[in-house]
C-alpha cells in the first residue's frame, strides 16, 4: 500500500494530535532526587513537544524540497524562533526541597518559596492546574503537563499545613 504525500501529511497530523491528547490523559509519576521530590514534565508531553514542531516543519518544507522549489531563508529562522518559544514556555520542574518549593525552567530563572511563605493553593481549570501563591509575590503552577497532580496536592498540603482549595 502506497501513500500519496497528502495522505501521509493527514496521517502524520492525526498521529501528532493523538500524541498530544494522550499526553493529557497520562498521569506520570514524581521522582525522588537528591534535592527532594521532583514533579517533572510527563515524558509523553516532552516527546510530543519534541516531535510536533519538527514534523510540522517537515510537512511544510517537504513539498517545496520535493518539487525542487526554493526554500525561503526566513522559514528555517521562523522554525528556530518557534523552537526557542516552545522551550521558553515549557513549564518548569517543581521540586519539594527540605525548606521549600522550587520551580526550574530551561530558559528562564527559577522560582522559589519557603513553605512558611505559602499563602494559598488553589485548583484551577477543572482540576488541571494547581496554583501556589506565596507572600513573596511568587506563583508556582503545577499544570497538566507535570506528572502526579494528586500526589503534588497531597505533598503540598502535608508540607505546608494548608488545604488546597477547589
Amino acid at each position: 500500500m502506497s501513500f500519496d504525500p497528502k495522505t501521509l501529511q493527514l496521517l502524520t497530523l492525526a498521529a501528532l494530535f493523538a500524541l498530544i491528547y494522550a499526553g493529557r490523559l497520562s498521569k506520570g509519576s514524581p521522582k525522588e532526587t537528591a534535592e527532594g521530590l521532583a514533579f517533572p514534565l510527563k515524558p509523553l508531553v516532552l516527546w510530543s513537544r519534541g516531535l510536533v514542531l519538527p514534523i510540522y516543519f517537515a510537512l511544510l518544507v517537504w513539498p517545496l524540497w520535493k518539487n525542487h522549489l526554493h526554500i525561503p531563508f526566513w522559514l528555517p529562522l521562523m522554525f528556530l524562533a518557534l523552537i526557542v518559544l516552545v522551550v521558553y514556555q515549557l513549564p518548569g520542574t517543581i521540586v519539594f526541597t527540605p525548606t521549600g518549593l522550587v520551580q526550574r525552567f530551561w530558559l528562564r530563572g527559577e522560582k522559589s518559596m519557603r513553605y512558611d511563605e505559602v499563602m494559598s493553593a488553589q485548583i484551577i481549570g477543572a482540576g488541571r492546574m494547581t496554583r501556589v501563591l506565596g507572600d513573596n509575590r511568587v506563583a508556582i503552577t503545577h499544570t497538566w503537563n507535570h506528572s502526579g497532580s494528586e500526589q503534588f496536592r497531597k505533598e503540598l498540603e502535608r508540607r505546608t499545613g494548608k488545604r488546597v482549595l477547589r
